[in-house]
């Protein structure tokens, strides 16, 4: 079995339709972590539950960030392969269905990615958020000494033991790079698989408020690895 966390702060717009979605592949947990929303995500997540009992419903009173919330829905996870998936539908499922496919090929970790050859943007973000990811992905590299091309993609898949190895201190943004760091320094194998993804205009994230956070994590990571 599969378990997905879908970590989701205010999504009511595309929660509905996103679980939707995923009623259409057999074999999955679905664990909807819910972080402080105010927009009725808990009431519509809690509709989907009572007609489909492989829907969880996990919930934060304070807004405690991605990582956090990711970390508190793979608590309830039970399937071999875990993952997680961005609640606001930029990624569809059978994207993510792909990524978690290649761990059946021998992938410890399978990262969605906007970056490859073959991804398909079907709306880029705006272009200063394309810059500060251009950025953020150069000093992950460059700091973590990894070649992944996007840390950041909501979509990645993995076996069970590369969650239960490390510990992922990152609460926030930072959470993905941490991840992928330490399971590259364990030697797992990685690998990037190419997704279809669309920007979404009501995008949660404050790239102002994110930068420093996200940069203490990255520093913090790369001081531990190399301890």
């Amino acid at each position: 079995m599969i378990s997905v966390v879908i970590p989701a702060h205010n999504e009511a717009e595309e929660i509905g339709d996103l679980l939707e979605a995923f009623s259409a592949f057999e074999g999955l947990q679905l664990i909807v972590a819910e972080d402080a929303s105010t927009d009725g995500t808990q009431e519509i997540v809690r509709e989907f539950a009572s007609r489909n009992d492989n829907v969880v419903l996990t919930s934060s009173r304070t807004l405690v960030g991605k990582g956090a919330a990711v970390e508190r829905g793979l608590a309830l996870a039970t399937g071999d392969v875990l993952g997680f998936i961005d609640g606001d539908g930029s990624i569809h499922p059978r994207d993510f269905m792909r990524v978690a496919a290649a761990t059946n090929d021998g992938a410890d970790l399978a990262v969605g990615s906007r970056n490859l050859p073959n991804s398909v943007i079907v709306r880029p973000q705006p272009l200063s958020r394309r810059i500060s990811g251009s950025i953020y992905r150069l000093l992950a590299r460059a700091l973590l000494h990894t070649d992944i091309r996007d840390f950041q993609c909501g979509c990645k898949a993995f076996r069970r033991g590369v969650w239960t190895a490390p510990s992922v201190a990152c609460k926030g943004f930072a959470f993905d790079a941490e991840l992928i760091a330490k399971a590259h320094k364990r030697g797992c194998t990685i690998v990037e698989v190419p997704i279809t993804w669309s920007d979404k205009s009501n995008s949660k994230v404050s790239v102002a408020k994110a930068v420093l956070p996200m940069l203490k994590c990255l520093l913090k990571t790369r001081a531990e690895l190399r301890r």
